[in-house]
């Protein structure tokens, strides 16, 4: 008996055994141990136990999932330890662990632990690849649709000068899901990780009549989404209530209003400079933007929003972020919240990489010596002291915000 291997793309190719890749002969392996245990030792054994480790090295991401859908569990107890967001996505949490590390000891927490069954079902359909690599991050936020999900963790990029990935950050969209679906994983009974909630208040950007029969239907909207925007807060703040791993921060009125009037203007205007050919159009759009006046900015804002998609526009605006972007509090307030791992060494990091930044794009008018700045803070070996002289040289700083409501 000879063994011949194939592949389905190429009908009729019979190769030899060395031309199988590594995660070919993985495959191959497991399911002759589990046909070894299934034929062989069924009669001997009081149970039969397989220990997988990192299964996903050399095997296709398809595969991956399709192996341990179709993994017959029946006969064999298998163990598998996972870093794989597509194994994770296909397994059932009702029969995950998730490993963590603690102060010289290791935490297990399991994710179902007390949930109901159908809450279960519902947790398991949702959590997809994309998703399921909040089970193996430092801490979560959850954002409520794609503008944040695509220009916060640019932001912090630019800004900070380290990813959310870096910081073991997982950002999810939650869609049209609700927040509490997801949040729940995260419990002092199952999952011990931070999770911050990102959502807008919707609080109207117009002066709304004291009597709703006289609204315009602009007005109308507004109202209806203030409405909205209350009764999902309230709901909310009585969710996290008695959960400390759960926090929610909420923007006065939505993602986009807020991070303009935060005084992104120029970066708004960048992307409309880009989006129109016609001077006229960007000199009316441009005006509009720069009213202080909330209601006007504000609904241009939206406008442009809807006119493009906020996804899509969210794109379009990230390719203009850069280290001086100003950044929403209470979106600073949920990074705080959510990120275990800013030590004074990467906050050291972080000081460095916004004075070399600083250095070559500064606000206008900005006459600090960042390069002289730079110079002493290199020189400075305890952390502390050279954070303190950082937050005192430079106390309006995004860095220094960043540092007090941690320190607060």
């Amino acid at each position: 008996l000879k063994l011949w291997v194939g592949d389905p793309d190429e009908e009729g190719h019979e190769g030899r055994l060395w031309e199988l890749s590594l995660g070919g002969a993985n495959l191959i392996y497991l399911a002759l141990k589990l046909l070894e245990f299934e034929k062989v030792k069924k009669e001997n054994k009081i149970a039969n136990f397989i220990l997988i480790e990192e299964p996903e090295a050399h095997i296709h991401t398809h595969i991956q999932k399709t192996l341990f859908q179709k993994l017959d569990k029946e006969k064999t107890q298998v163990f598998i330890s996972t870093h794989s967001t597509h194994i994770s996505s296909v397994c059932e949490i009702s029969s995950m662990n998730i490993l963590g590390r603690g102060k010289q000891r290791a935490h297990v927490y399991a994710p179902s632990n007390k949930l109901e069954p159908e809450k279960i079902t519902k947790l398991e359909r949702y959590l997809d690849a994309n998703r399921t690599n909040l089970l193996f991050a430092k801490g979560v936020i959850l954002v409520e649709g794609d503008a944040e999900h695509i220009l916060i963790p640019e932001i912090i990029k630019k800004a900070f000068g380290v990813s959310l990935d870096e910081l073991g950050i997982s950002i999810i969209n939650i869609g049209s899901t609700g927040f509490e679906n997801v949040a729940q994983l995260f419990h002092k009974d199952r999952v011990h990780r931070n999770c911050s909630i990102l959502t807008d208040n919707d609080i109207s950007i117009v002066e709304l009549p004291d009597d709703p029969k006289d609204d315009s239907q602009y007005e109308r909207d507004c109202r209806n989404s203030q409405i909205s925007g209350a009764d999902r807060k309230e709901k909310l703040e009585l969710f996290c209530k008695d959960n400390s791993f759960v926090n929610p921060f909420y923007a006065k009125h939505t993602f986009e209003v807020d991070f303009l009037i935060e005084g992104n203007s120029f970066e708004v205007i960048q992307t409309v400079e880009k989006a129109y050919k016609k001077q006229a159009d960007i000199d009316r759009i441009t005006k509009l933007l720069k009213d202080g006046d909330v209601a006007v900015s504000g609904k241009e804002v939206l406008r442009l929003a809807e006119k493009f998609g906020k996804g899509w526009f969210a794109i379009m605006v990230s390719e203009q972020i850069s280290n001086i972007t100003a950044i929403p509090d209470y979106i600073l307030d949920a990074i705080v919240f959510a990120c275990p791992t800013l030590n004074e060494s990467i906050l050291c990091s972080i000081a460095k990489y916004r004075l070399r930044k600083l250095k070559d794009n500064h606000y206008t008018g900005d006459v600090t010596d960042h390069q002289s700045l730079l110079s002493k803070i290199t020189l400075i070996e305890d952390p502390t002291e050279a954070l303190e002289y950082f937050t005192n040289e430079l106390p309006d700083d995004l860095l220094s915000t960043l540092i007090s409501k941690l320190n607060a």
